[in-house]
């Protein structure tokens, strides 16, 4: 039995992966707020946008809940990279977000992500 190639990953490529890629991205960008989510933005120098996650344990203690939060954060970048410009983007937490459901988790990474995207595009 052959395996299925794997379709619906999240590439090394859209990755932030690099201490100084975090850096330069928190250093540099722009902040953008939604109700318990943050994002810091930065044009960057490659053709697609990459995303890097920065759950801390102090605002997220729970490690199943930073996990949910990361998870539905890949996912939404994911499935709308194509649609977006080049930007590097480092999600974060703020405090209470564990106690908010997955539906309104999707809910309001979209509100960040078109918040981000409108930034970006403004810029």
């Amino acid at each position: 039995m052959m395996a299925s190639p794997k379709r619906f990953g999240f590439p090394v490529d859209v990755r932030l992966r690099r201490p100084h890629e975090y850096k330069r991205t928190l250093t540099s960008g722009k902040r953008v707020h939604c109700e318990l989510l943050m994002a810091v933005v930065t044009p960057n120098p490659t053709s697609s946008p990459r995303l890097g996650l920065a759950i801390a344990k102090r605002q997220v203690r729970l490690a199943h809940e930073r996990n949910r939060v990361k998870r539905i954060a890949r996912e939404h970048f994911r499935r709308h990279l194509a649609d977006w410009p080049s930007f590097d983007c480092v999600v974060m937490a703020k405090a209470g977000i564990e106690s908010v459901s997955n539906r309104e988790l999707q809910i309001m990474m979209k509100q960040l992500f078109d918040k981000v995207a409108a930034r970006c595009v403004g810029s």
